[in-house]
């Protein structure tokens, strides 16, 4: 089963989300990974190699929820 650790260990959210379980897991870890970049932007150091790549996690974790939606209404 999916967790943060396996998705941190994996290099973050995964393309592919199918249980609530894994969902709510997803959802923490961008949570965290926004949190701690606001964090940092708040500071003044703003970094675009991270930013780069927070920006690619939102797009997975986007193209994951509207996959989850889809597989939702399915049932």
């Amino acid at each position: 089963m999916f967790s943060e650790f396996d998705a941190s260990v994996a290099g973050g959210i995964p393309a592919r989300i199918d249980t609530p379980g894994q969902m709510v897991s997803a959802m923490r870890l961008l949570q965290g990974d926004l949190v701690c970049e606001a964090e940092q932007i708040a500071r003044g150091a703003v970094d675009t190699g991270s930013l780069g790549c927070l920006a690619a996690e939102t797009e997975r974790f986007a193209h994951a929820l509207r996959r989850f939606g889809w597989l939702a209404a399915q049932r």
